[in-house]
């Protein structure tokens, strides 16, 4: 085989012309039937026309006659991933990985495998070892953020973020990966000006855009752009019509328009969807069938994305996934009463001048309370963050252990904790003059002990909601985190969580009395205007109708952290309330584990 016959097949494929290269590729074989390049351009140019499974066979057959050739498998890894058939390309890395460890290129395409996967840790690790390799590679650092952010640790995902100095130089696909880690770590601002400064007429750009617009609740530009999508779905790829498909069912659930809903996430799971937007879709189809009223089928679809779920926490954390352990390990790290003896701090702050906090077990109403104080001018936000557990681990970077050593620490050494503490809020929220911040983490309630140790005056506003109807919530809630998923992986283990951490912070708030005001989620959607009125009270507020008015101040906010973005931009209503009720059947087993704490509570578990 001749250069120049080489040459006119790799010309034709270069121009487009995928039909006139593959009969060029086809004549030549005919002359030289085992010859490796001809075999990798005709796998190249069926690649390029969609034919997949003809490229993964013209590559296998390359990589079977020459094992010891890297670019054979990594081809063959490409094509097969393209195809769907994530074994053969796993294999296929695999190989071409043990031929060069050092290939970055290889360890993210490897890594971008393992994420679609759902292989969330040896992904994060594929990606870091590219990191490591090369520091400078902005596309190993955004990976390497996406799957920090997948497997729970956003602290690392947001130091990944490679400089803002570097974004406008990325090319188009990075830009777009680069925007969601922004929308994942909540740069919200950040990302919308990447995306505004990218190819305004780019498919990867318009999707990214109205996710980041639906997310910050700016719903009828997102309408405009998913429009736009609509137009063009002749043209899109697998991938971009599965965005679509879910931008759409996010919309129509927003427009309570179920059955669209149901049509978009039917068709996503009828795609063989990569796992995180198969998992996306079945919790879709659970909400439309409790919105609807089909218990029975709510219940299928969630046993199935939870047990999807605990397959993918079990790839992050199988010491606590197939051990049986809480996942909430804070809450076995009872103070006694010794221990709880804190030394008079004369430097603590004052109520005033320390954060208002808001705690609860998720979903009891925490972001409704959070919203309803940022509409204050007084107040301000910074959405769910991990400030008290960077005292923690600093704390015991110093060899004292938390939360045993607490009352150990000298002036000192508390105030240093409290700099940690302001040096991480500052790296979010920048607050005016006189305001005051509120430090909305429902967990923070198993971390009473470092709130008391370094703010001894502070306000603490504790939100509880019927357990059932938490449990219930929270089972029903797509969280991110490997910890989250299996700690809801079945309704009994969640209920032992739940438990847990209620005795946690019953047990402390009796030996540390914090300044607590304990508002009930069925008291504050049953008669709203009491509710502000006691926390009102509770925190000196004289104006109180920016407290009545969150739900307009959250529709303005835009970005809002946690699950119920959407919810806390409708007025108060009382339709979640009593809500397990049809679910009771499913419950019942869970009901025994709650009773203690239900009774404390003076919670009714009867059911009716």
């Amino acid at each position: 085989m001749n250069r120049s016959s080489i040459a006119s097949i790799v010309d034709a494929y270069e121009s487009g012309r995928y039909a006139a290269a593959l009969t060029l590729c086809r004549s030549a074989l005919e002359e030289q039937p085992e010859d490796p390049s001809l075999w990798t351009l005709m796998g190249m140019v069926l690649q390029a026309q969609g034919e997949f499974s003809g490229a993964v066979a013209a590559y296998e057959r390359m990589a079977a006659r020459h094992p010891g050739v890297l670019a054979h498998w990594a081809n063959l890894g490409a094509a097969a991933r393209m195809a769907g058939d994530y074994q053969k390309a796993d294999h296929a890395y695999r190989r071409a990985v043990a031929i060069d460890p050092g290939r970055v290129s290889l360890l993210i395409d490897h890594g971008l495998l393992l994420l679609e996967m759902g292989r969330l840790g040896e992904a994060r690790h594929r990606f870091l070892d590219a990191v490591d390799l090369a520091p400078e590679s902005a596309e190993a650092r955004i990976n390497a953020a996406l799957a920090c952010f997948e497997c729970g640790d956003a602290q690392r995902a947001a130091a990944l973020i490679p400089c803002e100095s570097e974004w406008l130089a990325l090319p188009p696909d990075l830009k777009h990966e680069l925007a969601t880690v922004l929308m994942q770590v909540g740069r919200t601002d950040d990302a919308e000006r990447l995306l505004l400064s990218a190819d305004s007429d780019s498919v990867g750009t318009i999707v990214r855009l109205a996710q980041l617009l639906e997310r910050t609740n700016r719903i009828a530009r997102a309408r405009e752009l998913v429009s736009q999508l609509e137009h063009r779905v002749e043209s899109l790829n697998l991938h971009e019509r599965i965005d679509l498909l879910q931008l759409q069912a996010a919309i129509a659930m927003r427009d309570k328009n179920y059955a669209q809903a149901l049509a978009a996430s039917n068709a996503i799971l009828d795609r063989t969807p990569h796992v995180q937007a198969e998992t996306t879709a079945l919790f879709t189809l659970a909400s439309i069938a409790d919105k609807q009223g089909r218990p029975a089928d709510a219940m299928s679809c969630l046993e199935k994305v939870h047990a999807i779920q605990f397959r993918l926490a079990a790839d992050v954390v199988p010491e606590i996934a197939h051990s049986g352990a809480e996942p909430l390990k804070v809450s076995s790290k009872w103070l006694t009463a010794d221990e709880g003896a804190f030394r008079h701090d004369p430097r603590a702050p004052s109520a005033a001048d320390s954060p208002v906090f808001i705690v609860g077990f998720p979903r009891s109403g925490t972001t409704m309370l959070e919203q309803m104080l940022d509409a204050h001018p007084h107040y301000a936000s910074m959405d769910e963050r991990a400030t008290l557990q960077r005292c923690i681990e600093r704390m015991e970077a110093r060899g004292v252990e938390y939360p045993h050593g607490l009352d150990m620490l000298d002036g000192a050494a508390t105030d240093e904790l409290r700099a940690v503490y302001w040096s991480e809020v500052a790296k979010v929220i920048t607050l005016q003059p006189g305001q005051q911040l509120v430090d909305k983490n429902p967990l923070n309630m198993l971390r009473l002990p470092m709130i008391l140790r370094l703010f001894p005056n502070a306000k603490i506003i504790l939100a509880l909601r019927h357990p059932c109807d938490v449990l219930l919530s929270c089972y029903m809630q797509n969280f991110r985190s490997p910890a989250f998923m299996v700690l809801c992986s079945s309704l009994e283990r969640l209920a032992k969580s739940y438990v847990n951490a209620m005795k946690f912070w019953i047990h402390h708030q009796a030996l540390l009395a914090p300044d607590t005001l304990v508002l009930r989620y069925e008291d504050t959607v049953g008669d709203f205007p009491a509710q502000v009125e006691r926390i009102g009270s509770f925190l000196g507020i004289q104006d109180r109708d920016f407290l009545a008015q969150f739900s307009q101040h959250a529709a303005r906010k835009g970005y809002i952290s946690t699950p119920s973005y959407s919810q806390v931009v409708e007025p108060v209503n009382a339709r979640a309330v009593g809500r397990w009720q049809p679910y009771s059947r499913w419950l019942v087993p869970a009901l025994p584990i709650l009773q203690p704490v239900a009774d404390h509570w003076g919670y009714d578990l009867t059911v009716r």
